[in-house]
């Protein structure tokens, strides 16, 4: 018995570098689980907040990416899913269900975490226009933007773009990724003449009602992103000035948004479909009636047509709006006898005619315009300085 004495004496006077490992670290595991529990508990809040109907099924997508040199290109199929609420990407062949990469864990303020879940499908962007994708914009929910790169074998470093996160609004939606190239007489001094504008739609809590956010991206995407860019920094384009409808943008007006992160606008109602974008301008079907906070409107109900100028969120023709029905059908071009556009939505049984004469962005000034002649494409395409639009063909 006595000889036991002194041992436990000894084990008594550990010091702290003998401590247990596992027992130095408890506060920091504790925090961790903290942590990751809270995160959880955000993820299964902001879905117990938002209507199923606000949320459309994501489709895994097939990406063409560069392989080895002496494979060539190969097919991907990227997943964004959730795990546990929380959004992740994974990546897959197309021809086995063996997982080869995933993201789960997303850069933020000074630390890495789990994202909202994805209401908002993967934007594939192909940043030195090679004819493959080799990054993806991910958006969740709350707002928050990453880049990640991609390849063949697997996911690259991911980057946090922007914080678009507000109390009021969540992403529901996107019409993409779109190539902006600023006319050399419409260009400031300190604003790189290409770009690429991500175009989303944010939903109002509180009434239901959508908005339009339009995010300047980093040049070329190809260098390390600046500061997350948050939504306050955008400029808010809901009313249009009595200046402006007479007189156009001002010219200080124009240095202001091109030179920002980006512009918001509410619609007064929801989109019922992806807005298209066509010779720079952006055309919304947006129910004015039927729509709350906790209902989605559906295609059948009163519609107006809001017609928007892609770069500034200004007037295209003299007025944004235009009545409709309803928007039963898809918004869809159709040229006309004398080579102008017209807009119509066909539902396959009948089409409802919506705009003629379409118009065109033109180079000359901040907003002027020209007629839309499809058949020239692709001048007019070129003229409208975008290199990849949504129906434009």
């Amino acid at each position: 018995m006595q000889s036991n004495q002194p041992r436990k004496a000894v084990a008594a006077q550990k010091t702290p570098q003998q401590v247990n490992p596992f027992v130095r670290l408890s506060p920091l595991l504790a925090i961790l689980l903290l942590s990751l529990l809270a995160a959880a508990v955000f993820c299964f809040s902001v879905l117990a907040l938002t209507p199923d109907c606000w949320r459309q099924p994501i489709e895994p997508r097939v990406l063409e990416l560069a392989g080895p040199s002496h494979v060539g290109p190969l097919q991907r199929v990227v997943h964004q899913q959730e795990l546990d609420g929380a959004g992740q990407l994974t990546l897959y062949s197309t021809d086995s269900a063996i997982l080869l990469d995933s993201v789960s864990v997303w850069p933020q303020a000074e630390h890495t975490g789990m994202a909202a879940p994805f209401y908002i499908g993967p934007a594939p962007v192909d940043s030195n226009y090679d004819g493959f994708t080799d990054q993806l914009i991910s958006t969740d929910v709350m707002g928050r933007i990453w880049l990640t790169r991609i390849t063949s074998a697997g996911f690259g470093t991911t980057e946090w773009l922007a914080d678009l996160s507000h109390p009021d609004w969540r992403f529901i939606g996107s019409a993409g990724v779109f190539d902006v190239s600023l006319p050399l007489p419409l260009r400031p001094d300190n604003v790189s003449g290409r770009h690429r504008l991500l175009l989303l739609i944010a939903r109002n809590i509180i009434s239901g009602e959508d908005a339009l956010v339009a995010l300047r991206l980093p040049h070329f995407l190809n260098e390390s992103a600046p500061e997350p860019v948050r939504f306050g920094t955008l400029l808010d384009r809901t009313l249009l000035t009595a200046a402006e409808h007479e007189h156009g943008l001002s010219h200080e007006q124009w240095l202001a948004i091109v030179d920002s992160a980006g512009w918001w606008a509410r619609l007064a109602g929801q989109v019922t479909q992806p807005p298209k974008v066509v010779a720079g301008v952006i055309y919304s079907a947006v129910a004015t009636q039927n729509f709350s906070a906790t209902e989605c409107a559906g295609q059948n109900a009163e519609h107006s047509l809001v017609a928007m100028n892609l770069h500034s969120a200004g007037l295209v023709y003299n007025q944004r709006r235009f009545r409709l029905l309803n928007a039963l059908g898809q918004l869809t071009l159709q040229q006309q006898a004398d080579g102008s556009a017209s807009l119509v939505l066909d539902d396959q049984q009948q089409q409802q005619p919506v705009l003629t004469d379409l118009k065109m962005i033109s180079p000359a000034c901040a907003d002027c315009t020209e007629p839309l002649q499809l058949d020239q494409f692709p001048r007019w395409l070129k003229l409208a300085t975008y290199r990849q639009e949504t129906g434009a063909h």
